[in-house]
């Protein structure tokens, strides 16, 4: 067996089994939601096939920062292919988009997968010479994008990672958008979210189903004691079963003087930037295009 793997009970297995046959058969009865390869340029960023991802090519001129997006899926599944519609909003106003794939948990997790992130966050840089950048992500995207984001911007937040990470040459990150991200431990417990301890174990380990964690696993922001943070857009949906972690890192960033806005959605359950039925999608696009406009370079 991989040694990187985690270790899961056998009704953590057989939670996320099912969890990744639902999510697979979700895409495939609804694959007109992929769109088209159109305005698409495909490359890698590290030897793992799950690191990879696509520049979204905006039409002339393109204007503000380039957005970085990480999609959700639990830690567990997910593609960056399934957003291609829910971004195009944001290339059509003009912004170059990197919508990144991942290695997933159990196989690839933390603090492995936030080494990938920050490998594609270094590709970027390097080789299409991006100074600096807005990230995004949605629920597990969410928590991927704010823990890179304070990773980026506190050094001594990167041990866990190993010395590969100590010194991180990634864009500046202009601000970070957490779309109903899992910003804490805890709301997976009280909400009983559906495979919510069986994600959470496969992505960082049985010790993260405690109430308290060492370093080795924060695996969400709150869980880190930052000094520095970007300024940050908390989005979520009045009936999302996560509503709860976004309110409490709200009051985290309220106590902490951290630049930000919240905004809870009306009758938005979670997931609402992938559906298009929701009439609150397009605003919420609107909203994170008006966000991030307040922290473009001069």
């Amino acid at each position: 067996m991989d040694p990187t793997r985690t270790p899961l009970t056998v009704g953590q297995e057989m939670t996320l089994a099912w969890t990744r046959m639902y999510s697979s058969m979700m895409t495939n009865a609804f694959g007109w939601h992929l769109g088209n390869a159109d305005h698409l340029a495909a490359h890698t960023y590290g030897p793992h096939p799950d690191e990879c991802l696509d520049i979204m090519i905006p039409g002339e001129p393109a204007s503000g920062l380039p957005i970085i997006f990480i999609h959700g899926g639990g830690w567990t599944m997910g593609s960056k292919d399934a957003y291609r519609n829910d971004l195009e909003q944001l290339r059509t106003a003009g912004r170059t988009v990197f919508n990144v794939e991942y290695p997933k948990a159990p196989e690839r997790p933390h603090p492995f997968m936030l080494g990938s992130i920050l490998s594609a966050l270094q590709w970027i840089k390097r080789e299409q010479g991006v100074a600096q950048a807005h990230l995004v992500g949605d629920s597990a995207g969410g928590t991927l994008a704010i823990m890179a984001a304070l990773l980026i911007l506190n050094d001594t937040l990167r041990a866990p990672l190993g010395e590969a990470y100590t010194d991180v040459n990634t864009p500046a990150i202009a601000s970070v958008s957490s779309l109903y991200g899992v910003l804490d431990r805890q709301s997976c417990f009280d909400t009983n979210v559906p495979g919510g301890s069986a994600m959470l174990a496969a992505y960082g380990g049985q010790e993260v189903l405690k109430q308290t964690v060492d370093a080795d696993h924060a695996i969400t922001p709150m869980d880190l004691e930052f000094k520095n943070h970007p300024p940050c857009f908390l989005a979520v949906g009045s009936e999302d079963i996560l509503l709860a972690s976004s309110e409490l890192y709200r009051d985290r960033l309220v106590e902490e003087g951290v630049s930000h806005r919240y905004k809870a959605y009306d009758g938005a359950v979670h997931g609402f930037l992938s559906s298009s039925f929701d009439p609150q999608r397009t605003e919420l696009l609107s909203d994170i295009l008006d966000f991030i406009s307040e922290f473009d370079a001069p």
